[in-house]
């Protein structure tokens, strides 16, 4: 009984072997039947992407003579065109095989087919060498094909694919040229989207920056002032500190640094204001030494704190109380910035992070703010707890670890 049922198994395991062997041997041939059929367009498509994923890297830095070379090549080994060319305005970075001889880098465009596509903005065919409009007289190509490069619309370069008389252009190969050409500008506009949000962020860095001056350092000019007669050593440990203090403010840094770095930077600032408000300010430091080498955007913590000091405790009747705390929370660290000055209603804290200037708050928070969102997303951004009267507590978590955040 038991042999009977082995081999009625070993038969049904036999035809379901045989059924899915069939199964791929007939596959197999209608897939060949539909590549036929199709002319290859999963491929075509595949080894498209393949070739925009390969470029990128280059054109992502910007059109520069390496960059285009290395674009060209790739692009001639794609299209199987007899020469590749790119310009950049009117001038040709790079040239990669047929007519690389008399169409070098660095020369102007010496086509008149080039200069109708930079002017009209349109691809152009060209089926002969007339229509080409080289004048060099040794010239073998005999068909080409131009396309505009654009960014947002303005005509910055072309791409030029290029033929010989026994390369016949065909509709498929003029398809092939105008796509590379849109897929370049695709990706040069990502290029200088990248440049100006760098520009841009700089430019915030800077602003925030320049924006800690000049009450900051009209303050403690005047409490230094005050002291070259009453306390003179003090005056004189104030100047040397804070001409490191200016030196650090306004040299160029990157976007990020340690928090023990940020920590140092405020511990600084704030020895100034002690200086200036005396008794009246106390600072509180409760810092977990885990996360002392925990990577935090540049310039993060000091606004805060100048914040905590200017508008609540420096408006306070009294003295008054900063406590900077950096907690250890796992796979994240908790910064708070808490003061027990004259506080703000809700409605004022939610404009504060709203608006990019505030007339009695300045620009700091919300900076600091826009650039915590667009490193670590909207879960990291301020939170601010306030009630007039009450002080204002600011809080941030950064994680410990982040791919691309490091000094």
């Amino acid at each position: 009984m038991i042999e009977g049922s082995l081999s009625v198994v070993w038969i049904l395991a036999f035809q379901v072997a045989l059924t899915t062997a069939i199964g791929l041997i007939a596959t197999y041939f209608i897939s060949r039947r539909h590549k036929t059929l199709g002319e290859g367009r999963e491929e075509a498509r595949f080894e498209t992407l393949n070739l925009a994923n390969r470029t990128l890297p280059y054109l992502r830095q910007g059109v520069n003579e390496q960059t285009a070379t290395a674009t060209a090549q790739l692009i001639l080994d794609y299209s199987q065109a007899a020469g590749v060319a790119i310009v950049s305005g009117k001038t040709v970075v790079a040239c990669i095989g047929e007519g690389s001889d008399h169409h070098r880098a660095g020369q102007s465009c010496k086509t008149a087919l080039t200069d109708e596509v930079l002017r009209t903005g349109r691809a152009k065919v060209a089926l002969n060498r007339a229509q080409i409009g080289c004048s060099y007289p040794g010239c073998s190509l005999t068909s080409a094909v131009v396309a505009p490069l654009k960014i947002q619309r303005k005509v910055v370069g072309c791409l030029k694919l290029y033929y010989k008389d026994n390369q016949p252009l065909t509709a498929g190969q003029i398809k092939v040229a105008i796509g590379l050409a849109q897929l370049m500008s695709t990706q040069m506009e990502l290029a200088e989207l990248d440049r100006k949000t760098e520009r841009l962020a700089n430019a915030e860095l800077q602003a925030l920056q320049a924006q800690i001056s000049p009450h900051f350092i009209f303050n403690t000019l005047n409490t230094i002032a005050s002291f070259i007669r009453t306390k003179p050593d003090q005056a004189r440990e104030l100047l040397v500190e804070f001409a490191d203090f200016t030196r650090r403010t306004f040299q160029k840094r990157g976007e990020f640094s340690t928090f023990a770095q940020e920590l140092e930077y405020v511990h600084q600032y704030l020895l100034f204001e002690k200086a200036r408000f005396g008794d009246k300010l106390e600072v509180v430091y409760r810092v977990d030494p885990e996360i002392l080498s925990t990577v935090v955007p540049v310039l993060t913590l000091q606004p805060l704190v100048e914040n905590a000091v200017r508008h609540g405790i420096g408006k306070k009747v009294g003295p008054g109380k900063v406590v900077v705390s950096a907690e250890d929370q796992g796979s994240e660290c908790w910064i708070t910035i808490n003061d027990d000055g004259v506080g703000m209603t809700q409605e004022q804290a939610t404009q504060v992070l709203r608006q990019r200037r505030q007339p009695h708050f300045g620009m700091g928070l919300s900076n600091v703010n826009e650039r915590l969102r667009s490193i670590y997303g909207p879960d990291n951004q301020l939170q601010i707890n306030s009630k007039p009267g009450e002080g204002t507590k600011v809080s941030f978590a950064v994680p410990k670890y982040k791919s691309g955040v490091g000094v």
